[in-house]
Order: structure tokens, then sequence, then C-alpha cells
């Protein structure tokens, strides 16, 4: 708990919770922009309203998330090699590990708070804009629980090559070319790609419907399983040098 705290007052001086605060506002603001600006051709379309709300609005709010997982993750690290101050902690009664597990913490809360945000904003347009009696807050529920649980494993995954790369500049190159190619690749059918991180998060935004994909939730638990207890392995058994 009290390595957590000190995690805490290093996100203050990083700036990854105003950060990724600002994500969330942004992305509610825009799901609002973007229904007023194309109510009739999205309610036009051939799917049910509540897939319309939360698949077709989804698309540009998964981009802000994920560009902030990117830079956020990049921030979060970014001051322990400073001073070589990560190294310096070898001699201290405390665990790299530890504070590798409080990070990631920290990250997927705020990670959660973002995708809340979101559709806290999604529900509001809902209640007021959809159809009478076709607005389900239980489907909202479960899409946003989906929609952090597919976000996963990009943010564990970043947070692993931040924590190996003393220079910023190549966890945020990592970052741009995943999603790069993830969008070059999200579109594509196969359950293989689902490997890769973005795809894996771009897959509900590109979805026909906003029910939760069973194969998908599965492959994204995995995922951040891994590139957790990768990280947290690295972190106890690699020293930086």
């Amino acid at each position: 708990m009290r390595m957590l705290i000190i995690e805490l007052r290093k996100g203050k001086r990083t700036g990854i919770i105003p950060a990724m605060l600002s994500v969330g506002v942004l992305g509610a603001v825009y799901a609002f922009l973007n229904y007023i600006v194309r109510k009739d051709s999205l309610l036009s379309l051939p799917m049910a309203p509540m897939d319309v709300l939360l698949t077709q609005l989804y698309g540009m709010i998964v981009i802000l998330n994920l560009l902030g997982i990117v830079v956020a993750s990049c921030m979060i690290y970014n001051m322990e090699f400073k001073g070589n101050a990560v190294k310096k902690m070898y001699m201290l009664p405390a665990s790299v590990a530890g504070m590798y597990m409080c990070k990631f913490l920290i990250l997927a809360v705020l990670l959660f708070v973002v995708v809340a945000i979101e559709n806290l904003a999604l529900a509001a347009i809902g209640l007021t804009c959809l159809p009478q009696g076709t607005f389900q807050p239980d489907m909202l529920v479960r899409f946003t629980s989906y929609s952090f649980l597919t976000s996963m494993p990009m943010a564990s995954f970043m947070l692993l090559v931040s924590s190996r790369c003393e220079n910023m500049w190549i966890p945020l190159g990592v970052g741009v070319a995943g999603f790069l190619s993830g969008m070059s690749l999200v579109n594509y059918p196969t359950n293989y790609l689902l490997i890769h991180p973005v795809v894996l998060m771009l897959r509900p935004a590109v979805a026909m419907s906003a029910a939760p994909n069973q194969v998908i939730s599965m492959v994204a638990i995995a995922e951040t399983l891994i590139f957790l207890l990768g990280g947290l392995w690295m972190a106890k058994n690699l020293r930086y040098e």
C-alpha cells in the first residue's frame, strides 16, 4: 500500500492522471458531437439502435484511448530512468517488481475511468436521443466491460515495453507502429490476428453487434496476464544496466 501511494504521488508529477482524464473527456465530447452531426445517417443504418450507439460511435473513441495508453505508458516509466533512479532502487528496501505492479494498477484504474466517462456519455445519448424504448442499460454495462477488457492487453504490453526502454521515443515508436499495423489488419476476419494487441482493442469498433465476443474476451484476458507476468518477471530478474 505504501508503494502504491508513492506511485500515485509520482503520477501527479508525470502528468498521466490529467492526461488520461483528458482523454476520457475528449472521448465523451466527441461522442456527443459525432451523434449530433450524424444522427440521421446513423439511425438509418440496418442495425439495432443500441448497436449503432455502441459500435459506430466507439471508432474514434477507441483511437483516442489507444493514443492515451501509448502516451501514458511512456510517461509513467520515463521519470524512473532520470538520474538512474530505477537502478538505485535495487539498493533500497523496495521491490522493483512491486513498483511495476503498482504502475500497472494505476494505469488500469485510469483506463477504466476513461472508459467509464466515455460510456456515461453514450448512456446520456441513449437516454435522450435514441428512439423511445430502445435504450438497454444492461447492454451498455456489458459493452463498457468488454471495451475495457479488450483495451487491457495494449496497456499491459505498452507498460512492459516502456519498462525496458530508457529512451522514451522507443516505446512511443512501438506504440505508433502498433497503431498503424493494427489499423491495417483489424478488418481481416481471422482470429489469428488477435495476437496483435491493437487489433484486439479495435475489434469492438468494427463489429456489427455490441454483444461481447467470448473468444475475443478470453484472448484479451490471456494476453493481459502474459504481458503482465512477463513484465513482472523482467522487473524481478533482469536488472537495469
